[in-house]
């Protein structure tokens, strides 16, 4: 039997060929456009909210690090700031570089006495306690603040920033 025979009895819309139209195509490419600008846009705000948090986390275990160095070798661990390598140091080696995405702020502690490259910012004491200013990492105003309890040499975390 001819194929030709075999369409006669159906609509002519049956037997064309198939397909998308150009409109149909065009909508879903418009769909495909917005949803890529959508998850891009909150990509990136994950990507700066995962480098904030672990610079948190890395400056909290740097300073640990610090504080437990200067009580087993028995002598003072100093760890300063250089702003413009952005860079948290122990005893000037271990540089801890912080991402460009995070801000930080901080204040210094007056010791000439000391030869550090950067900004003195805490002093661990080999008998257990220290002194020190302020280091602060934030975004977008809201952050966390790191300071040492003289007495104890315990490095404290509390929330900066946003009330101020």
């Amino acid at each position: 039997m001819p194929v030709g025979a075999m369409n006669r009895g159906f609509p002519a819309a049956i037997t064309k060929s198939s397909g998308f139209t150009l409109l149909e195509l065009l909508v879903v490419l418009v769909l495909a456009a917005m949803a890529v600008t959508i998850v891009g846009g909150s990509a990136q705000s994950f990507m700066a909210r995962a480098q904030y948090h672990q610079a948190v986390r890395e400056v909290a275990g740097q300073l640990g690090h610090a504080r437990s160095l200067s009580v087993q070798e028995g002598r003072s661990v100093v760890v300063s700031y250089q702003p413009g390598e952005r860079e948290l140091t122990i005893d000037g080696q271990q540089p801890l570089h912080l991402p460009d995405g995070v801000d930080v702020t901080w204040e210094a502690v007056d010791l000439p006495q000391l030869a550090q490259p950067g900004q003195v910012i805490f002093v661990f004491n080999a008998d257990g306690g220290a002194r020190g200013g302020v280091f602060a990492v934030s975004r977008s105003g809201q952050g966390i603040s790191f300071r040492v309890n003289w007495l104890l040499g315990t490095v404290e975390q509390a929330a900066a920033g946003g009330a101020s």
